[in-house]
């Protein structure tokens, strides 16, 4: 037997007690045969849920097919409440029925998360006997509350199309909404999939492409749904794998202080090559051969070393041979200073004939040398500033001297400085200070934990303005113009600056070894007397055109450190430029860090390199 009931909306107020009106309508069908009857429905029940409250549903009894009145056992499962729409908007239970033989009798249903204004249908599941009379809402102080809940009407899934390859993952998510548009958070939404073997979907909404097609993934929300198709592709190969690198050349043989520049093929495993890969190159010997970040080997001094590029743990080699270039032609001596005695303009120095002799510290089969103190703080040594002596002019100038530090020698511990031996040209005064001149060479040891020989030139009185801001090269424009930085260099793999200097602007180029002065005893120990020797060589000058062919070498102890040819000192602009003035002028332009000592002894100059 069926009992349908159907009640008008009614919103009553949120206060008093709510009656349903008009009252339920009974209608009756056939006797039971055993069978639960369909339950009852009360439809379209609008409730004001200020707050929770407990639905009392009334009945009277009916016969229960025997002519008897049936006992008020109203049966129903476990006494919960369905919803036949606004399917998770609310929750509740039925209290359990009284067994009896009367005419009437109550279900009383306590009910949470009703929305306010919000139409519902509900049944009381599977109960026998006849809903009757009228249902009313028990007072909401009598009962428990509950959160508040809105009715969803749509659920929309994003992004509501996606691609992706096997394997690979998309994140969909789910926006859930009442009927007037108000996103609702909060609720439980079940994910599914069309077709677990093209996209499996976890209960987050993680897609994962499992095989190549189509697949709808759906998610539900309190009877709604919403979905997305994903379309899976299938895997992307896999990147290349770096297999071998190869050096190129594989080998090569340069003189100390040459250069060669070393190239690294990388290739994958089918041998295409890889391009845009990161190379990083080492050496096995740096006394012997150094490597830059960009593959160019510069000879140390002569043996063998090995030249490694590795990328992506691969490895390619480079044997590299260095050997020792050949002295410069024998040159004539121009002068030479023993410092045996503090006479020294007599011997042709002039500017400050000061010297601080030091008579206990001085090379084998000499009384003296020349001792430059610096005192904390101080810039220029004790015995003064530039000391100077001029010389026949020549294209070339080979210096040796014997050098040794003191024990607590540490230099400028800056990257520069001390300045200690410049040389000067024939277009430069006889006063002129070392920083602004048309041609200044330097000759210097930059100490970093070692020293290192420093070798650099400036040319700023030929710094040409006229062709537009600082730097500019102007090497294919006019000779008129410096070779040392600021209007481009011509050499390559040479350290330039071109900056600022207030009344003019600093250009210069410089070639930097490795430490030669050690810093701990033993072999070149930096306070032991260790021989320095240097040579300078004037570029040619060829119908009106500077040549690429000038010279710098340095040598440690009879080992050659740096050797270039391929030195630009002068342009078409200054053919008879030559070399005549040479000083010692030690300078620490931040001020000396400690108290500390560097000694010169046995000075020789001449046009080449002497015995």
């Amino acid at each position: 037997m069926s009992s349908i009931f159907a009640v008008a909306k009614r919103i009553a107020n949120k206060a008093a007690l709510l009656t349903l009106l008009p009252a339920l309508v009974v209608c009756s069908g056939s006797k039971s045969t055993g069978t639960m009857p369909t339950p009852g429905t009360i439809s379209d029940l609008a409730i004001a849920a200020a707050a929770d409250t407990a639905v009392t549903l009334s009945f009277t009894q009916v016969d229960d097919g025997t002519g008897q009145p049936a006992k008020y056992d109203v049966r129903y499962t476990a006494g919960t409440i369905s919803w036949s729409s606004a399917a998770s908007a609310a929750s509740g239970s039925c209290a359990t029925p009284v067994a009896g033989t009367g005419v009437s009798g109550t279900i009383t249903c306590d009910v949470f998360g009703l929305s306010e204004s919000t139409s519902y249908d509900f049944q009381v599941t599977a109960f026998r006997g006849t809903l009757n009379a009228d249902a009313v809402f028990g007072s909401p102080s009598n009962i428990a509350r509950g959160s508040t809940k809105a009715r969803v009407t749509s659920v929309t899934v994003a992004p509501a199309s996606a691609s992706i390859a096997v394997g690979a993952a998309v994140s969909l998510s789910a926006v859930v909404k009442d009927a007037q548009g108000n996103v609702i958070t909060g609720r439980n939404i079940s994910w599914s999939t069309s077709n677990s073997s093209v996209a499996t979907v976890s209960t987050s909404g993680m897609v994962t492409g499992a095989g190549t097609g189509s697949a709808t993934i759906t998610a539900t929300c309190a009877g709604k749904s919403g979905t997305s198709t994903v379309t899976v592709t299938s895997s992307p190969p896999p990147p290349p794998v770096v297999t071998t690198v190869t050096v190129a050349p594989a080998s090569a043989s340069i003189a100390a202080g040459a250069t060669v520049t070393l190239q690294a093929t990388v290739k994958d495993a089918q041998g295409n090559v890889m391009s845009g890969q990161s190379v990083t190159w080492s050496t096995d010997n740096a006394g012997v051969a150094t490597v830059s970040l960009a593959g160019v080997v510069t000879g140390v001094a002569a043996g063998s070393a090995t030249i490694t590029a590795t990328s992506s743990g691969k490895s390619g080699t480079s044997a590299i041979t260095v050997t020792a270039a050949p002295p410069p032609p024998g040159g004539t001596l121009l002068f030479q200073e023993d410092f045996e005695n503090a006479n020294m303009a007599s011997r042709g120095w002039y500017d400050n004939t000061n010297v601080l002799l030091n008579t206990s510290e001085h090379v084998a089969g000499s009384t003296g040398s020349a001792e430059y103190r610096f005192l904390a703080g101080a810039t220029s040594p004790t015995n003064g500033g530039s000391q100077r002596h001029k010389f026949t002019p020549s294209n070339s100038l080979y210096i040796s001297f014997y050098m040794k530090y003191s024990t607590n020698w540490v230099g400028s511990t800056k990257p520069y400085h001390p300045h200690q031996i410049y040389v000067l040209s024939t277009l430069d005064g006889d006063y002129d200070g070392p920083s602004q001149n048309f041609l200044t060479l330097y000759l210097e040891h930059n100490y970093q934990n070692g020293g290192r020989p420093i070798m650099s030139m400036q040319d700023n009185k030929s710094v040409n303005y006229s062709y537009g801001a600082l730097p500019n090269n102007l090497i294919a424009i006019t000779e008129n113009r410096s070779t040392a930085g600021c209007n481009g260099t011509a050499e390559s793999n040479i350290y330039t600056e071109c900056f600022n200097f207030g009344t003019y602007w600093y250009n210069s180029k410089q070639l930097e070894g490795p430490v030669v002065f050690q810093p701990n005893p033993g072999a070149g120990y930096k306070s032991d007397w260790n021989f320095v020797e240097a040579y300078f060589q004037l570029n040619t000058i060829v119908n009106g055109i500077g040549q690429k062919d000038g010279v710098m070498q340095y040598w440690y102890n009879g080992a050659l450190i740096l050797d270039r040819h391929d030195i630009l000192f002068r342009t078409g602009a200054h053919p008879t430029l030559q070399l005549n003035q040479f000083l010692i002028a030690p300078y620490i332009g931040d001020g000396s860090p400690i108290d500390q000592s560097m000694f010169i002894d046995n000075l020789k100059v001449g046009t080449g390199r002497l015995p």
